[in-house]
This record gives structure tokens, sequence and C-alpha cells, in this order.
């Protein structure tokens, strides 16, 4: 059986996925969803994609309740070359938050209170890197048993 922590990254990541435009969307990122890693973009890969970083979990106790606060940087990444690349990652970024912040800020009940909208960022640019992005936090909140994750 997963993890609770699996649930949620499984749950986050098919919101993302259903980014298509035939759903209505902007874009059809939703075609790469990348979990805990940020690819660099080369001539055969999609123009933008999404990465989901995970950052470091802030545990409280209570008992024998670990209540966790997750949270996943979803970063919008696009080409460099294109003609108005961060025009390209604005939509994405729009796209995700149209995907996340659904009626159910709960993750069919996965999130304890509600899904928390953190703040937004521009991605530095290395020298001589391939991508430009945007990125926003969500802050998923759960809870699992002590030992019983």
């Amino acid at each position: 059986m997963a993890s609770n922590r699996e649930q949620v990254l499984v749950a986050v990541r098919a919101r993302l996925r259903a980014i298509l435009q035939a759903e209505g969307f902007r874009t059809n990122v939703g075609q790469a969803v990348f979990l805990n890693e940020v690819p660099d973009l080369g001539p055969d890969d999609p123009d933008e994609i999404i990465a989901m970083v995970v950052g470091t979990d802030q545990p409280r106790y209570q008992g024998m309740q670990v209540f966790i606060d997750l949270p996943i940087e979803i970063q919008a990444v696009a080409k460099a070359d294109l003609d108005d690349p961060y025009l390209t990652v604005e939509a994405v970024l729009a796209d995700v938050k149209e995907a996340i912040e659904l009626e159910d800020r709960t993750l069919n009940g996965l999130v304890k209170h509600q899904i928390e909208r953190g703040p937004t960022r521009t991605l530095p640019r290395e020298p001589g890197s391939t991508t430009v992005g945007v990125a926003i936090m969500y802050g998923f909140p759960y809870t699992e048993v002590y030992g019983a994750p």
C-alpha cells in the first residue's frame, strides 16, 4: 500500500497531467510532468514542462499522530529560445493554478484542512542555460501515524 506522502504526490501529479488543451487549458504541458527533476530542454524535447520539486517537510507531533506540511514547488519551465519564453511560462503557471486549485481543496481527503498556495518566483537562469522558468509553492498538509506512513 502506498504511503500517505506517496498518495499526495500521485494525486498532485494527476492534476498536473490533466493540463491539456483538449481539457480547456492554454497548454499541453500535462504531457511532460517530472517529479524531483528539472531536465535541460534540448531540441527534441517539448517546448515547456512542469517539474514537481518536493521540499523539506515540517512535521509536528501529537501523541502518535504526525502532522506534516509537505511543500511542493511546481516549476513551469520553457525553452529559452522561444519567441517569448517568459510569456510561455506565465501561460503554464496559469494552467498550474487552475489544475491545482480546484473546488476540492483536500485531494479527495488526502490533505487535512486545504491545499495552501504560497509565493511565486522567477527561477534564476544560469549562464548558458537553455531554459527559463517560474515556480509556485504549494503546501499540502497531511497526517500519518508514527511508524505507519
